[in-house]
């Protein structure tokens, strides 16, 4: 600390040479100490600053220190930060938490859903409404707009513009993906602007910045999940398991001697333990708790 708060002195830099050479258990801790102060320089600026002004009760704090300490205690924080952007999700205008699926009403009178662990801002303005997703999957229902504006999203890959319409986005680790329930959106990439492509209803799209690139043709229960239900038609295990991990904390392993088996049905997204237990009675699975944040899924011991 006396070294932080003013310029040392000759005799305080020979002093703490001389601590640092006397015990080898003194050279570590002083490692340890410049390895956290190299970590906590890294941590951007306004996020620091909106922990200290915020009242010590405030929700605002709670979340920026939560996420400060994240940022410490992982290690490198400043290649984390630059990764996921976590202090824009922190401070975000609405956002919903693990498992929790969230509708608010927008300022022009549409509505948006938030599915689990999601979070976005709002940039309403005299010229044009922009939603800017951070992180998970909303449902979009837009409204007529008295002055006129234009509708977007705003994604990693580009905008979203919606045409008088209602339609989902979903920000995964390498694109967007885009379906639209009715209506019309326009796919803008960021970096391409001759690749937009037009979605109808019924259609489907994932993006990147450079391309919009045609999916499947949407199924009944593609938007289920905003109604609190996960409906799911011949999906790998595997690929089962994944979606069902985002509303639940922790981890969800899936063996691969498994991961083939076909899962369908309608599964109420409140209780993910009660889904595991019924995927127990129809396949030849083995649902292990280690503790209620690590479960692993194994074949049968009885089965082939």
């Amino acid at each position: 600390m006396a070294l932080q708060s003013k310029n040392p002195g000759a005799a305080q830099l020979a002093a703490l040479e001389a601590w640092r050479k006397a015990d080898p258990q003194h050279e570590a801790a002083w490692q340890r100490i410049e390895s956290m102060r190299s970590q906590l320089a890294q941590i951007p600026l306004p996020v620091a600053r909106a922990a200290l002004v915020a009242g010590p009760a405030s929700k605002q704090r709670r979340r920026t220190v939560q996420l400060l300490t994240a940022l410490v205690v992982a290690g490198g924080g400043a290649a984390l930060v630059r990764q996921s952007n976590p202090w824009q999700v922190a401070m975000a205008d609405v956002a919903s938490a693990t498992g929790e699926i969230r509708t608010v009403q927008l300022p022009d009178g549409g509505s948006m859903t938030l599915n689990t662990a999601s979070a976005i801002n709002l940039r309403f303005d005299d010229r044009r409404r922009v939603v800017q997703l951070l992180h998970g999957e909303i449902l979009v229902q837009t409204a007529p707009d008295r002055m006129g504006r234009p509708f977007f999203v705003q994604t990693e890959a580009g905008l979203a513009r919606a045409v008088g319409t209602r339609f989902t986005v979903r920000q995964r680790d390498k694109d967007v993906e885009v379906a639209v329930l009715q209506g019309a959106v326009e796919l803008l990439p960021a970096d391409a602007p001759q690749a937009a492509r037009l979605l109808q209803a019924g259609e489907s799209a994932s993006f990147t910045p450079l391309q919009a690139s045609a999916s499947p043709p949407l199924k009944d229960g593609d938007a289920a999940w905003a109604e609190g239900m996960l409906v799911v038609s011949h999906m790998r295990l595997d690929d089962f398991l994944a979606e069902l991990a985002l509303y639940r904390r922790g981890r969800l392993g899936c063996d691969p001697a498994i991961a083939h088996l076909s899962v369908s049905g309608a599964y109420p997204l409140a209780d993910t333990d009660r889904i595991l237990t019924s995927l127990t009675s129809a396949l030849p699975i083995e649902v292990h708790r280690f503790t209620r944040f690590w479960i692993d899924v194994r074949p049968a011991r009885n089965s082939s």
